[in-house]
């Protein structure tokens, strides 16, 4: 453990504590973080993706089971036409050895968003992902790619039309199974870098009782100091908590 550190080892959490189960995280700022440095805003990407690997080290030292990173939003494709190849071009050259990675680690790969729009080779470079890491786990890394909240909401009530062949009332159940992330369990603590305040379209249902944590630094410039911040805010916001509840519902109904 570091100076200034908050002692998160499990020796030192006390009975009944967790670390949070899912951790996702908004990776806002890596255009602006280059540009600071007078470079272009692709080198900021590139720093950005190297940033995840680092992440994916702490959450995996604390015990924590599912990371999301989003990493492109339905709105990014808005943006320069430069910055959005280069932004695919990434993904589709450095996925393959990523999954490798993680395939190493036991870590298995998902990816949450809509595969329409998306080049073949990008296409092809999650899937072939999520194939090779599918029998890896408990551990999960969840690559949040174009995608959209609202979009993904409609899209689950598109299949319940589409499926639902009962008069009976819809269940939560029954949308989280349709959702993009089914199969995951809901997000614990949501953190953003960059310092806004806002969750931009990000996970909307699932983070529906999540501890919301803001970072003013930029995605390629935090540090293994500043997850464990997070996850110790998410401890002090939960103390007291049930562990076995989920989310902050006890709180939220006590």
């Amino acid at each position: 453990m570091r100076r200034g550190e908050p002692d998160l080892r499990p020796a030192r959490l006390g009975l009944g504590w967790r670390i949070p189960r899912h951790v996702a995280f908004i990776m806002d700022g890596n255009g602006r973080w280059a540009q600071q440095r007078g470079q272009p805003r692709h080198v900021g990407h590139k720093a950005g993706y190297e940033r995840i690997r680092e992440v994916l080290e702490v959450c995996g030292e604390l015990g924590v089971e599912v990371v999301s990173c989003f990493a492109w939003s339905t709105e990014n494709w808005a943006r320069p036409q430069a910055e959005v190849e280069y932004i695919l071009h990434t993904v589709e050259r450095e996925l393959p050895r990523f999954a490798e990675e993680l395939d190493q680690r036991h870590v298995r790969f998902v990816h949450s968003g809509s595969l329409r729009g998306l080049p073949p080779g990008v296409r092809r470079a999650l899937e072939q992902a999520i194939l090779r890491t599918r029998m890896n786990g408990p551990r999960v890394f969840n690559l949040v790619f174009n995608y959209g909240g609202r979009a993904e909401i409609v899209e689950a009530a598109r299949r319940i039309l589409r499926d639902q062949a009962t008069e009976n009332p819809l269940t939560e159940a029954e949308v989280r199974e349709r959702l993009w992330t089914a199969g995951l369990p809901d997000v614990d603590l949501l953190v953003r870098t960059g310092g806004e305040w806002r969750i931009s379209n990000f996970l909307l249902w699932q983070s529906a009782f999540a501890v919301l944590y803001i970072l003013d630094a930029y995605w390629p410039a935090i540090d293994r100091e500043d997850i464990l911040r997070a996850v110790d805010h998410y401890r002090r916001v939960c103390v007291g908590r049930d562990p076995a509840s989920d989310g902050l519902r006890a709180n939220i109904s006590s």
